[in-house]
């Protein structure tokens, strides 16, 4: 029995199917994630010079590899399938692994603790309860959850981006992580719907879409309460218009060009634009940058209406 699986045999509450890669990669080594650690065998990158699909065998360019080249008989395209369906469902458990880390408070990293140690004193096993806490019970702090969440990003990324079925799902899929990271910046209780929602964008990303429909309206039947056709960001802003605004950010980081009484005037404006157009920042980024305005409005100080700037033009999603 491997330690992973020795470990998830020990605890079964829901918030511990998190915790245990936690305790796990420490124990390894460092920043490798536990799935990827428990399964040497499976590639940690994904050669993007030759595109993946979800299923290789209905495509035709790798039937024609197969049945023309014979280069790969019917046992090794089916293991070549399997291999792509493996990563594809770790990708779903990655989705859920960045809802649960982003959620976990140190109440349920006690609860967890609790029920290991329960666990063990069953079997009558000699432990120091301490330094169990210490190696795999301790909360992360801030950083290290962010840290987490961008491995976890990333490795989402090189999949979405090798087997790119629809690419606007494909940019809400990272918009709904950072908004996620935005939630953890912020210390807000993140909504369990976002999670649903990740996994609905990554799956019309990567689903070809005659069988799209079918998965569509599964989601939307097991989940009623969840606005899957929402979208993160605003449409039809020019790329040039953004860079535009960035250029002007960029000034008044390092000068403020506005006198007071303009500058408030602005912190009006972008409130109005942000009321109107909600959807132009994440929801925790919205929330931080409408309490940074009234803040402002209610006594200025540079320093905050440059925070506010930035969130409104660095943050600003679009599609």
């Amino acid at each position: 029995m491997n330690l992973y699986t020795f470990y998830k045999s020990m605890i079964k509450s829901r918030f511990s199917k998190a915790i245990i890669p936690l305790a796990f990669t420490t124990a390894v080594s460092g920043g490798m994630l536990v799935k990827s650690a428990v399964k040497p065998t499976e590639p940690q990158t994904v050669n993007t010079e030759v595109p993946t699909k979800t299923n290789p065998i209905e495509d035709p360019a790798v039937l024609g590899t197969i049945f023309t080249l014979g280069l790969l008989g019917t046992a090794g395209a089916a293991a070549l399938g399997k291999s792509v369906d493996l990563r594809y469902k770790n990708s779903h458990e990655q989705i859920e692994d960045i809802y649960d880390i982003a959620t976990l408070n140190e109440n349920d990293y006690t609860e967890a603790f609790e029920e290991e140690c329960a666990e063990l004193d069953k079997q009558g096993i000699n432990y120091d309860r301490d330094e169990l806490r210490k190696q795999k019970y301790t909360p992360l702090n801030k950083e290290a959850v962010l840290e987490r969440i961008d491995a976890y990003k990333a490795n989402l990324r090189r999949v979405t981006e090798n087997i790119r079925y629809d690419k606007k799902s494909e940019q809400q899929l990272k918009y709904l992580i950072e908004e996620v990271k935005s939630g953890v910046k912020y210390d807000k209780e993140i909504d369990e719907e976002i999670k649903f929602r990740m996994q609905f964008q990554f799956d019309k990303a990567t689903t070809p879409q005659k069988k799209w429909k079918a998965k569509e309206a599964k989601y939307k039947s097991e989940h009623p309460e969840v606005n899957f056709d929402k979208l993160n960001g605003i449409p039809l802003q020019s790329k040039i218009m953004h860079q535009i605004q960035e250029a002007v950010a960029k000034v008044t980081a390092e000068k403020l060009v506005y006198s007071e009484e303009e500058a408030v005037k602005n912190l009006s404006q972008i409130k109005k634009q942000i009321t109107e157009q909600p959807e132009i920042l994440n929801k925790y980024d919205r929330e931080e940058c409408l309490r940074l305005i009234e803040k402002s409005l209610n006594e200025f100080d540079s320093e905050t209406y440059q925070q506010i700037v930035e969130i409104l033009v660095y943050r600003q999603q679009t599609y």
